[in-house]
């Protein structure tokens, strides 16, 4: 725990890389070990709430998602839609790939519930083509 502390302080996260070795130890390993105990419920609340209090991150999947996830929201705001270019880059964050990644894992069905409802409730659109045609159509009825 006590080499936990230290990376932390060291880099600002405990992501540790599973390859990371510290004065001998594997870190990465027992990192995930402890993700992996915890998932098992073999791992006790006592050092749960330990390592969450120094802002341990259990799924590092999710989190990497949801900060995304706010990359897109800031893009809205500046924006007023979430089409983003797929060459956009915010944050060093490769945004317009992982939206594309979003619509291609909605398509495959590999895309979660409640990803597909956080961004539904965004006005997320999943299919821009038809989006496009139909807001054409629309001006054309008007016309």
């Amino acid at each position: 725990f006590e080499l936990l502390l230290q990376f932390k302080t060291q880099n600002g996260h405990c992501n540790v890389p599973n390859s990371y070795i510290e004065q001998g130890e594997n870190l990465g390993i027992w990192v995930k070990n402890q993700r992996a105990n915890k998932r098992k419920n073999t791992l006790n609340r006592r050092r749960v709430d330990r390592l969450e209090q120094v802002g341990f991150v259990w799924n590092v999947q999710d989190k990497k998602w949801d900060e995304t996830f706010e990359l897109l929201l800031q893009f809205k705001t500046q924006n007023g839609h979430c089409n983003v270019p797929n060459s956009y880059i915010e944050q060093g964050e490769n945004l317009g790939i992982w939206v594309k990644n979003q619509r291609a894992n909605k398509r495959k069905n590999t895309l979660n519930r409640r990803r597909v409802d956080r961004l539904e409730q965004v006005g997320f659109v999943w299919n821009v083509q038809d989006k496009k045609w139909d807001e054409t159509f629309e001006l054309l009825l008007q016309f």
